[in-house]
């Protein structure tokens, strides 16, 4: 039998390629800061409502070079969360979820990216989980995952700077901008570039919320009044 040829594709991780399986590798600022490789690392985005979600997606799509993506539209707010802290991190994504309740989530201004173009977010309460995620979890976050800005990707990995801003002067004038509800959190597994549901985790927790630093291991949260969906 002949021997089939190897598929290569551009590494997700760098601006060129080609890789293959075999020699596939995270930038070393991707990686989870724990004391021996891991084998298995997660990625916790924000879960958004489908009608919202789908109207980044079909930008995304538009404008992300398609042999290049292999994602839809996400919030990301770690990439390589260590498959060795699973169940700790899995306890902390519960009690958290437990005690915040749904949120609204607006789009904002195009915005230029190293090699694409992205989406301003205007979602508060994002930070405010992050915050108190990373308090708990900061001891094997990777380098990246130490800080958190919320935005979309809607272009990357794209080396002509004509197309780049055309695609922001796209999007600038032809996107009137979309509104819509966190729903929860999710949790991924990354399978070399790919992205594989784990879980949802609905926020189920009525008028609670997450407040900046606050230890997700006691039992109620200060109430505090939040902003009306945007367009209710």
């Amino acid at each position: 039998m002949a021997a089939q040829p190897t598929t290569t594709r551009t590494n997700p991780s760098s601006n060129s390629g080609p890789y293959t399986a075999d020699t596939y590798a995270r930038h070393p600022d991707h990686t989870p800061q724990t004391s021996h490789p891991e084998t298995d690392t997660y990625i916790l985005t924000l879960h958004t409502d489908p009608a919202h979600h789908k109207t980044i997606t079909a930008l995304r799509t538009r404008h992300f070079p398609p042999h290049l993506n292999k994602l839809s539209a996400h919030i990301a707010l770690f990439r390589a969360l260590p498959g060795s802290e699973l169940p700790a991190i899995e306890t902390a994504i519960r009690d958290l979820v437990q005690r915040t309740r749904p949120f609204p989530i607006e789009t904002g201004d195009a915005f230029l990216l190293a090699h694409g173009v992205g989406l301003e977010v205007h979602v508060p309460p994002a930070k405010q989980i992050f915050r108190t995620l990373e308090g708990q979890w900061g001891g094997f976050l990777s380098k990246q995952d130490r800080g958190f800005r919320a935005h979309y990707t809607l272009q990357n990995k794209v080396d002509d700077g004509e197309v780049v801003r055309r695609t922001l002067e796209e999007v600038r004038a032809g996107f009137e901008g979309s509104t819509g509800t966190v729903e929860g959190l999710a949790l991924h597994s990354y399978q070399r570039g790919y992205w594989k549901l784990r879980q949802v985790f609905p926020f189920t927790g009525g008028e609670e919320e997450v407040r900046p630093g606050q230890d997700t291991t006691t039992r109620r949260m200060e109430e505090d009044e939040w902003p009306a969906l945007p367009g209710s």
